[in-house]
C-alpha cells in the first residue's frame, strides 16, 4: 500500500507538471499572436561621409531592425540601428507592401528612437505596447520579433543583472538589463516580455552569451518626454569621479573614519550637471538622499547596486537635484540644476551622425575640426595609433570647451600639388593660428583668409614645435580649381557660420 500511495502522489505531481506546462504554452502562443500587431520589421539604408576626405560618401547600407508600438502608427526601436539613415521602411504582419517611416524623435543617449509610420500606407492601426518595469533574477523570458517575410519569430533568455552601461553611439551611461543564454543574436529592437508582459526591447548582443536590454523604466521616461513633440533630452553628467578606499586619503580630506561612504570627484567638465557647483577634490556623499558609496554606487530596490548616473539622468532637464557633499572638511549641501548639451558642444564631439564633417580645402591643405568619428577612423584599437596630441584634446579635454576654444581645428593632411610643395608630409597637427588669428573654430579661418588684403600670402601656425605654412594667395585661384578637378571636390568649404 505504501508503494502505491508513492506512485499516486508522483502521478498526480506529473499531471500537474503536465497542465502547468501546457498552461504555460498556451500563455505564450497568445502573446505571440498579439504581438503580430504590435511589432514591425524595419528595412533601412543608410550611407555616411568619409572621415579623410569628407567631401565624400561612404558606400550604402543595408540594415534590418524592429520596432514595437506604441502608439497607432508609431513603433520604437533601438537609435544605434538608426544612425545615418536616408530611407526607412517598415514591414507589418499580414500586408506585404513596405510602409514608409520617418524619425520623429531620437535620442542617441538613451539609444532609442521613435517613428512614425505613413497611415495612408497602413491597412490598419498598430496595437499599442505597454511596458512595465519588471526585474526579477533568473527568470525565463520570451522575446518576439517580424522577420523579412513577415513572420512571426520567437526565442528565449534568462534574466541576469542590471547595470549602467556606456550607450553603444553615445558617451552617456545608462541602465541596461542582461540577458543571458538567448536561443540567438538579438540586438535590433527584439520585445523581451515576462510571461505577457513587455519588459524591454534588445539593444546589443555579445551572440548568444549576453543580450542588452533598454528597461522599461528608460523606454517610458523616453515617450513620456517625447510625446509633445518637443523632446528636450536627458540630463548628462557634468564630470567624472573615482573610487575613495584609501584610508590615507580619506584622512588628507579630513574625513571621519566613521564616515565610510563617498565617492571623490576626480575632473569637473564645462558643460552638463554640476559644471557650475562641483570641484575636483570633492567627496559625493548623496545624491537626493541615496547614500554614495566609495565606489560610486548606491542601493536600487529593484536592481541591488547601481552606478551613480541614473539619478542624474533619470531626471528631467531643469530638474533640482540635491548633492550632500564634503569640501575643505566639512559637509555641505548643493543644489544643482539638471542640465544636458548637444554633442555639437564639445570640444571634441563623440559623434556626427547624419551630418557632413565641416572642413576648409585651400591650396591643397585640408583643414578639419577634430571628432571621435574622425579618430575611430584609424581602426580597432584606435587609441594607440592616433597622435597623442590628438588623442589627449579627445581623451582629457572632450567636454572642456571654452570661450576661447570651442573646436579642435587641424591641418588632417596635404593634397600633393605644385602650390604646396615641401609641405605634404605634415598631418594631423593642431592650427592655434591663421594670418595671425587665434583659431578658436573652424569657420574662423573662413574669416582669417579675409584678413590682411594686401598681403601676398596666407599664414598659418600650429601648436607644438611644427614649421609655419606659407600659401601663395596669387597662386590660389587655379591651384585650388586644379585640385577640385584632380581630387574630385565638389565644394572646397563646408562649415558652420
Amino acid at each position: 500500500m505504501r508503494i502505491l500511495s508513492i506512485n499516486r502522489f508522483a502521478l498526480i505531481s506529473l499531471v500537474v507538471l503536465s497542465i502547468t506546462g501546457v498552461s504555460a504554452r498556451a500563455g505564450e502562443d497568445q502573446t505571440r499572436e498579439a504581438m503580430k500587431g504590435s511589432i514591425v520589421y524595419l528595412e533601412i539604408s543608410s550611407y555616411g561621409y568619409d572621415q579623410i576626405r569628407p567631401w565624400k560618401n561612404t558606400d550604402i547600407q543595408q540594415k534590418s531592425g524592429v520596432g514595437c508600438a506604441t502608439g497607432p502608427y508609431q513603433v520604437i526601436t533601438p537609435a544605434w540601428n538608426l544612425t545615418d539613415a536616408k530611407l526607412i521602411k517598415a514591414k507589418v504582419s499580414g500586408q506585404n507592401e513596405y510602409i514608409p517611416a520617418t524619425i520623429k524623435t531620437i535620442d542617441y543617449e538613451v539609444d532609442l528612437a521613435l517613428l512614425e509610420l505613413e497611415p495612408n500606407a497602413m491597412k490598419k492601426p498598430l496595437k499599442p505596447i505597454r511596458f512595465e518595469d519588471k526585474f526579477q533574477r533568473g527568470t525565463k523570458l520570451n522575446y518576439y520579433w517580424l522577420n523579412a517575410n513577415g513572420e512571426m519569430t520567437t526565442g528565449q533568455g534568462y534574466m541576469d543583472r542590471a547595470e549602467l552601461l556606456r550607450s553603444t553611439v553615445s558617451y552617456t551611461y545608462f541602465l541596461n538589463m542582461i540577458v543571458t543564454n538567448t536561443s540567438q543574436e538579438t540586438s535590433t529592437g527584439q520585445v523581451y516580455c515576462d510571461g505577457s508582459t513587455p519588459i524591454g526591447i534588445a539593444c546589443w548582443s555579445k551572440s548568444t552569451t549576453e543580450t542588452g536590454l533598454v528597461p522599461a523604466a528608460i523606454i517610458n521616461n523616453f515617450l513620456a518626454r517625447a510625446k509633445d513633440g518637443n523632446y528636450p533630452g536627458v540630463p548628462a553628467v557634468g564630470f567624472t569621479a573615482e573610487t575613495l578606499l584609501d584610508p590615507t586619503t580619506r584622512t588628507y580630506l579630513k574625513m571621519p573614519a566613521t564616515m565610510k561612504n563617498g565617492m571623490q570627484v576626480a575632473s569637473v567638465y564645462n558643460i552638463g550637471t554640476g559644471c557650475d557647483s562641483l570641484k575636483a577634490g570633492d567627496v559625493i556623499l548623496a545624491i537626493d538622499g541615496k547614500e554614495i558609496d566609495a565606489y560610486g554606487k548606491f542601493k536600487y530596490p529593484a536592481y541591488d547596486r547601481i552606478m551613480f548616473h541614473h539619478l542624474i539622468t533619470s531626471h528631467k532637464v531643469g530638474d533640482d537635484i540635491v548633492f550632500d557633499i564634503w569640501r575643505d572638511g566639512a559637509k555641505q549641501q548643493l543644489h544643482m540644476q539638471a542640465k544636458n548639451f548637444d554633442v555639437g558642444e564639445m570640444l571634441v564631439p563623440y559623434y556626427e551622425y547624419g551630418k557632413q564633417p565641416e572642413y576648409v580645402v585651400t591650396g591643397g591643405f585640408v583643414f578639419q575640426k577634430l571628432t571621435r568619428p574622425y579618430l575611430t577612423n584609424w581602426g580597432k584599437d584606435w587609441e594607440g595609433k592616433v597622435m597623442p596630441h590628438l588623442l589627449h584634446y579627445f581623451r582629457d579635454m572632450a567636454f572642456k570647451p571654452t570661450a576661447q576654444r570651442r573646436e579642435i581645428v587641424m591641418l588632417s593632411y596635404v593634397l600633393p600639388a605644385q602650390i604646396n610643395l615641401g609641405y605634404t608630409d605634415l598631418s594631423q597637427i593642431v592650427v592655434s593660428k591663421f594670418n595671425g588669428m587665434p583659431i578658436s573654430r573652424l569657420s574662423d579661418i573662413v574669416r582669417a583668409q579675409k584678413l590682411n588684403p594686401g598681403a601676398k600670402y596666407d599664414v598659418v601656425e600650429f601648436e607644438l614645435d611644427n614649421p609655419t605654412v606659407v600659401i601663395p594667395r596669387q597662386q590660389l585661384p587655379q591651384a585650388d580649381a586644379m585640385i577640385a578637378t584632380n581630387y574630385g571636390i565638389r565644394k572646397a568649404v563646408n562649415v558652420k557660420q
